[in-house]
């Protein structure tokens, strides 16, 4: 285990057991979070940083029940990465235990489980329980009833989104929304070209050969800009993918 991770590890077994800090409880806590907003700091995190912040939030968790942000940042970032969603739930299963009035903590278990898990019904719950504590933006009971009736549109998503970021002021946070924003242009700009390219083979009887045909048909005015600085590409069979995209979002995939 590196260095990093060793001393993450025994700051985690201290903050379990308080006594064991000797006095030096608040300045292990300042320790571990300085590192977990190091850790989360960086644009590109392998498994094994997810692990490590794990840790540390944890740790500062531990040490200081009270201090919301922790577990705000916990369940952004921790969740940012698929695989390591239950431990990013259990951040803000704790925060919820700690502080039970702040709507932004089911707020963002609505974000993990609409866009990383894909459920948009278990999203939709989860921002009504945010909008019925005190304080909450007026705007979420009807954001959470759009949720569960029309969950799966790119419309639906980017009204979240815009939503999160207007309440989003840590610079971490707020490029992981941007980053999920363009991920959502994406798909809907996909849509539309599918919808697009079948318009155009059942007004000409044949598939288009590249994009800019449809253009050319008369069934676009333009190509959409993909916003990642890439290009949207036509595939075999009418489908559409972005050469920048890797993948498209969990949550608009049917079945």
């Amino acid at each position: 285990m590196e260095g990093g991770g060793l001393q993450a590890s025994l700051n985690f077994e201290i903050s379990r057991r308080p006594f064991l800090s000797f006095g030096f409880r608040n300045f292990l806590a300042d320790l571990a979070w300085l590192e977990a907003v190091q850790v989360s700091g960086s644009r590109k995190m392998a498994p094994g940083d997810y692990d490590r912040l794990y840790l540390l939030i944890r740790t500062v968790n531990n040490y200081d029940p009270r201090f919301v942000v922790p577990y705000l940042l916990g369940g952004l970032m921790v969740g940012d990465s698929p695989s390591h969603v239950p431990q990013a739930l259990e951040i803000l299963r704790r925060g919820r235990e700690n502080h039970p009035r702040d709507w932004r903590l089911p707020f963002y278990v609505g974000y993990l489980r609409y866009f990383v898990i894909g459920d948009p019904v278990a999203g939709g719950e989860a921002l009504g329980e945010a909008a019925r504590l005190p304080g909450s933006p007026a705007y979420l009971p009807f954001l959470a009833a759009r949720m569960l009736s029309e969950g799966r549109r790119p419309e639906t998503a980017m009204a979240f989104l815009s939503a999160m970021a207007r309440h989003e002021t840590d610079p971490v946070r707020r490029e992981i929304l941007e980053r999920r924003m363009k991920e959502v242009i994406v798909e809907r700009d996909i849509q539309v070209l599918e919808r697009a390219v079948e318009a155009y083979r059942e007004k000409t009887g044949t598939w288009p050969v590249t994009l800019s045909d449809l253009v050319t048909a008369g069934v676009r005015a333009r190509i959409p800009v993909e916003p990642n600085g890439g290009k949207y590409l036509l595939s075999s069979g009418g489908k559409v993918r972005s050469n920048k995209a890797v993948q498209r979002l969990k949550v608009f995939r049917h079945g």
